[in-house]
């Protein structure tokens, strides 16, 4: 075990991977804190989750919002959190406890909602790791910018036989048609990813967002959010405004186009 004075021993093998998963997340819910780290495997899982949950918050280590999300507790890193984190070696370039403020309140539903989109990967079966926009920004903060932009997440996936790397865009509201025009100039310069999944909130949308950032070769593609939660990736999928199918068939297509991997990158 290891701490810092005055605080309670902290487990490396149970509390480190508890405090990441909030820190990670930025926001996150009691509900979806179980499932992300499978803590509802049994009975005895459960109870040493929630001891261990209260001495987290007692030591604070982590915070409890007076918000909820749709009845849910909802967790968030403290200051003493962080510190924690880096005593033990778990640093990000894109945050630290010294910054003049560690949470941002306005991006709570952002970030809560994403959990969920992650959690229907994980529920599919498909997710090998996924990278919060916080790892994400840590990344390109000490890689010159690996990726063309911070994404929402950098997700590995398991398509059968196949594996591929893609990033995730969660739109919960339009940009200007000029901020559109950006990140299409940005897109076509990504070589990290075999597609850039954009999860639209509300059908209404969707449609215009593709006609903003879609071409015949592009690697960018398109699903409402609540299909994707319903289906997760056997949902329908746009890749221009007159071309789509299930977003498992055209994430194998794309597979196919070849990409410079995180690990050609952190390696060299």
């Amino acid at each position: 075990m290891r701490y810092l004075k005055g605080s309670i021993a902290i487990s490396e093998q149970h509390d480190i991977p508890l405090l990441l998963l909030v820190r990670n997340a930025a926001f996150i819910t009691h509900k979806q804190l179980i499932a992300l780290g499978s803590y509802d495997r049994s009975q005895s899982t459960m109870c040493s989750f929630l001891r261990r949950i209260r001495r987290l918050l007692a030591g604070e280590y982590l915070m409890l919002l007076e918000q909820r999300f749709e009845g849910n507790k909802v967790y968030a890193i403290t200051r003493k959190g962080l510190e924690q984190l880096e005593f033990c070696g778990h640093m990000l370039g894109s945050l630290n406890p010294e910054m003049p403020q560690i949470l941002h309140p306005a991006k709570m539903m952002h970030c809560l909602e994403l959990n969920d989109i992650r959690i229907t990967f994980r529920r599919h079966n498909v997710l090998n790791y996924w990278l919060t926009d916080l790892e994400v920004c840590s990344e390109n903060l000490l890689n010159e910018d690996i990726y063309v932009k911070d994404y929402d997440a950098v997700v590995g996936l398991a398509l059968g036989p196949i594996d591929l790397q893609c990033a995730v865009e969660y739109e919960r509201s339009t940009k200007s048609v000029a901020r559109y025009v950006d990140i299409r100039r940005q897109l076509a310069l990504e070589t990290m990813v075999h597609a850039v999944i954009y999860i639209v909130k509300g059908v209404e949308r969707i449609l215009s967002i593709v006609e903003r950032l879609s071409s015949p070769n592009s690697r960018v593609l398109f699903v409402t959010a609540s299909a994707f939660l319903r289906f997760g990736p056997d949902a329908y999928a746009m890749h221009t405004p007159n071309s789509g199918g299930a977003l498992r068939d055209l994430l194998t297509q794309m597979a196919a186009m070849p990409i410079q991997t995180r690990a050609d990158v952190l390696v060299g």
